[in-house]
């Protein structure tokens, strides 16, 4: 029998609806029972079957408040490790983000974002009934062809338009070439306004890089070679375009001469940092970046949380 859209969806039906084994499908139709698993996949592949699961549980609260004591942060926000799927929990990551904005960004407000996946997801996941008028500005320079969706002035817009508010865009790359050229770049007054709003920023919003596996190599800021050696010279990650060590301690690395975006040490003594991090691949650089006291609300999930409790 011809595998089209009719037979895929009768299938789809008499399995989800009708909850026939499928033994029981293949003898009716008369084809085989991989036939049959093999139909069923491709019902939920085309978008024919979505399945969608009610969770109930949004919030681990029995985790937040030991992070909280243990770390000396203002509030920790966990949500479930449903799955072990990074998009799935970057998602998750993302609506919690979204949700934690929305409570606390209030008229007339400066929020500040670097780039990244989760901070992406964020801006995807957002969604505003009531608009409020707020300032959203990078703190790192955020030019590039490659994935712009990652890139901080595409969060910033994305976010903006969606609170009604107003993004002030860094127009340079994250890492320049030389410290020649990034000095040429921050005496211009346009970056040095938005230079001067992220240093004053109500609330900071961040992730974490993994350097060995970071947005800045996806986006081909740095190669995988200079990461290798940053790990070398004992870097564990970043935070904010920063480079730090596995006690969080922000390195005095020759990069950092070259970053377009305001010194991460003195923004974070103005403005409250949010970080939304979560996975186990990003577990060290998480416990790395709260040791350093860079963090002041950390939205994680239950599996890193348990792994930050041990």
């Amino acid at each position: 029998m011809q595998n089209n859209t009719e037979l895929v969806t009768k299938v789809a039906y008499m399995y989800y609806i009708d909850n026939l084994p499928q033994s029981k499908i293949a003898s009716l139709l008369n084809i085989s029972n991989s036939t049959v698993s093999r139909l069923i996949q491709t019902a939920r592949d085309r978008g024919i079957v979505k399945i969608e699961i009610q969770t109930l549980n949004t919030r681990c609260y029995s985790l937040e408040k030991p992070l909280k004591e243990k770390f000396h942060i203002e509030e920790a926000i966990v949500v479930p490790s449903y799955s072990a799927i990074e998009e799935n929990i970057l998602k998750v990551l993302g609506e919690a983000g979204m949700n934690y904005l929305k409570q606390n960004i209030q008229e007339g407000m400066t929020v500040a974002f670097s780039m990244g996946k989760t901070l992406s997801e964020v801006a995807n996941c957002l969604e505003v009934e009531e608009k409020v008028d707020c300032n959203i500005v990078p703190i790192t320079g955020g030019l590039g062809q490659v994935k712009s969706e990652l890139h901080s002035n595409d969060i910033c817009r994305r976010i903006a338009d969606k609170f009604g508010g107003t993004a002030y865009p860094l127009y340079a790359p994250a890492i320049v070439g030389n410290e020649e050229l990034k000095n040429a770049i921050i005496t211009d007054p346009m970056i040095q306004s938005v230079f001067k709003m992220g240093l004053n920023a109500d609330i900071t919003v961040v992730g974490v890089g993994n350097v060995t596996d970071s947005t800045f190599i996806d986006l081909g800021i740095i190669s995988k070679e200079e990461a290798k050696i940053m790990e070398n010279d004992g870097v564990i990650g970043d935070i904010g375009s920063w480079f730090f060590d596995k006690k969080g301690n922000i390195l005095n690395l020759d990069i950092h001469k070259r970053v377009v975006g305001p010194d991460f040490s003195k923004l974070s003594e103005q403005s409250k940092v949010v970080l939304i991090s979560g996975t186990n691949e990003k577990k060290e650089v998480i416990k790395a970046a709260l040791q350093g006291n860079w963090v002041d609300v950390l939205i994680t999930c239950e599996n890193v949380a348990q792994y930050l409790l041990e």
